[in-house]
C-alpha cells in the first residue's frame, strides 16, 4: 500500500512517527511524498494546544477531501490527538478509517489495515521499548532526535502532557545507548536528546535522578555533537549545565523554559523560583562558560497575570539577556488545573504584551549574536542550497543553535564547479549578521571540520 505519512507536532512526535514508519515498511507499505498518490494516508496529530489541535484537524480535514474525489483511500489519525480526544475525534471527523494515540507504535499497522472505530493501541504502554526499530525519514541528514522517556510527572497547571502520555516512563540508560549507536551507525552526527522532563531523566527506575550519569556516557560515544533539550529550572541543573560546557562534543547550548518571571505567576502555574533566583541561576551558568548560549520560553496571559507581572517578567527579560526566546499565549486547556481559572487576560492584551517583548527580545538575540562576528565556528549542514541574488548559500548551524526552532548560518558557497555541496561538519567563519536570529559566513580552513 502507497502511504503518505504527514508528521506534525514536537520533536518527540517525529521519533514517534520515525518508529511507525519502520513498521509500515517491515509490512512492505511504501512511502511516498505525494497525497494524490497515495493508497492512505496517515496524519501524527498534536494535541497539546488549541493552535496545534486546529492544525490537526485542518490536515485532517484537507485529506478528507482528498478523500472524496479517492474513495477507497484510507485515512488514519494518530498521536496525541487521538489519545487525548479518542472516540470525540472520530465521531467529529467520519472520514477517519482507523486511529491509534501514543501508547504502542507497532499498532500503526493494525489501525491502517484493519482500521475500526477505536483506538488500536488503546492498552498498555509500549512506548520506550526499542530495538532498532525506527526509520530516520524525518530526521535530518546529518542529526536525529532521541526520546530518553516519555511521560511527565509534574502537575504544571498549564500542562495537558500528563493526561495525555502519562506519568514519567524513563528508558533504560542502555537501551538509549543502544539507539544512540543505531543512529551513529546510520550516519548521524548530531543528537539530539528530547523528552518531556529531561531533568528527572530516571528517577522512576533508578530512583534517583540520572541525567548527569546518562550524559558522561552518551559523551563517551564517538557522537560529533550532543544536544540536549528541556532542562526543568530546578536544582541540579546548574551541575548539568557545568557538564554541557565541559565537553567539546556536546553544544554549549542550554535549553530552560522558565515560562515566566512573577513569583505570583509562577506560583500559580505550580512551578518554583522568581526573577531573581532565575537571574542567579543565570549568573552561574555563565560563570562556568561565559559563551554558553541559553534558550528559553515563556507563557503570556495565564490567568491573572496583571500589568505589574508583566513589567516584571519585561524586566527579566531585558536583564536576562537570552540568546533565543520562545512567547506563546496561554490556552486554556481542559484537563489542567489551570483550566478552573478564570482566563482573564484578553486577546487582544496577549498580543500586545507578546509584541513588545519579541521587540525587546530581538534587540537582545541581534546584539548576542553580533558577538560571534569575526569568530570560527564549527557548524553543521545537511547540505541545503538557498540561491539568492545569484549566490549559492549554504544552509548551516551553529552548537548555539537547534534545529527547526532556532537561527541558522547561511555559508556564501564559491562558484558551482559541478561538485555536491558540503555538507556535515564544517568549519565556518562568520562575517555578519542577519536580521534577528540568523548569521552569514564563509567556509574556513578548507570547510571540512
Amino acid at each position: 500500500m502507497k502511504v503518505f505519512f504527514d508528521a506534525l507536532g514536537c520533536p518527540k512526535a517525529i521519533v514517534d512517527a520515525e518508529r511507525m514508519l519502520y513498521f509500515l515498511e517491515k509490512e512492505k507499505h511504501e512511502l511516498v511524498t505525494d497525497p494524490e498518490e497515495a493508497d492512505a494516508v496517515i496524519v501524527n496529530s498534536c494535541g497539546f494546544i488549541e493552535k496545534a489541535k486546529q492544525e490537526s484537524i485542518d490536515a485532517v480535514l484537507q485529506y478528507a477531501e482528498i478523500k472524496k474525489r479517492k474513495p477507497g483511500m484510507k485515512l488514519v489519525l494518530s498521536g496525541c490527538l487521538t489519545e487525548r480526544y479518542k472516540t470525540e475525534i472520530l465521531d467529529l471527523i467520519p472520514e477517519i478509517d482507523g486511529a491509534l494515540g501514543v501508547r504502542d507504535p507497532r499498532q500503526v499497522v493494525r489501525a491502517l489495515e484493519k482500521g475500526g472505530r477505536n483506538l488500536a493501541d488503546a492498552g498498555e504502554w509500549r512506548d520506550t521499548d526499542f530495538a532498532e526499530e525506527r526509520s530516520l525519514a524525518f530526521s535530518g541528514g546529518h542529526w536525529a532526535y532521541l526520546k530518553i522517556s516519555e511521560g511527565c510527572s509534574r502537575q504544571c497547571a498549564f500542562c495537558a502532557i500528563p493526561g495525555i502520555r502519562g506519568k514519567q516512563r524513563s528508558r533504560p540508560t542502555e537501551d538509549i545507548v543502544r539507539e544512540a549507536r543505531f543512529l551513529l551507525d546510520s550516519g548521524i552526527e548530531e543528537i539530539i536528546l528530547v523528552s518531556e522532563d529531561t531533568m528527572s531523566y530516571g528517577f522512576d527506575i533508578y530512583g534517583r535522578k540520572s541525567l548527569l550519569p546518562l550524559l558522561e556516557t552518551l559523551a563517551e560515544l564517538p557522537v560529533a555533537r550532543l544536544r540536549v533539550m528541556y532542562l526543568f529550572p530546578e536544582e541540579g541543573v546548574l551541575d548539568v549545565v557545568r557538564f554541557l560546557v565541559s565537553r567539546k562534543n556536546v553544544a554549549h547550548y542550554a535549553d530552560i523554559p522558565f515560562q515566566h518571571a512573577s513569583r505570583k505567576i509562577l506560583r500559580a502555574m505550580l512551578r518554583p523560583g522568581d526573577a531573581e533566583e532565575y537571574l542567579e541561576l543565570l549568573a552561574g551558568m555563565r560563570r562556568a562558560d561565559p559563551e554558553l548560549r541559553i534558550r528559553s520560553s515563556f507563557i503570556v496571559g495565564f490567568p491573572g497575570e496583571t500589568d505589574e507581572d508583566f513589567r516584571i517578567l519585561e524586566d527579566f527579560i531585558r536583564r536576562a539577556r537570552f540568546d533565543r526566546v520562545g512567547f506563546f499565549e496561554y490556552s486554556h486547556e481542559e484537563g489542567t488545573p489551570s483550566f478552573a481559572l478564570p482566563d482573564d487576560v484578553s486577546a487582544e492584551t496577549v498580543q500586545a504584551r507578546i509584541s513588545a517583548l519579541s521587540v525587546l527580545q530581538q534587540g537582545i538575540s541581534r546584539e548576542r549574536l553580533s558577538e560571534l562576528v569575526g569568530h570560527e565556528l564549527v557548524c553543521l549542514s545537511d547540505g541545503e542550497i538557498e540561491r539568492k541574488r545569484n549566490v549559492d548559500w549554504l544552509i548551516a548551524r551553529t552548537e548555539y543553535d537547534a534545529p527547526e526552532i532556532d537561527g541558522t548560518v547561511r555559508v556564501k558557497l564559491p562558484a558551482p564547479e559541478g561538485r555536491d555541496p558540503p555538507s556535515g561538519m564544517l568549519r565556518v567563519k562568520i562575517s555578519a549578521v542577519r536580521g534577528f536570529h540568523d548569521l552569514e559566513g564563509e567556509l574556513s580552513g578548507g570547510g571540512t571540520a
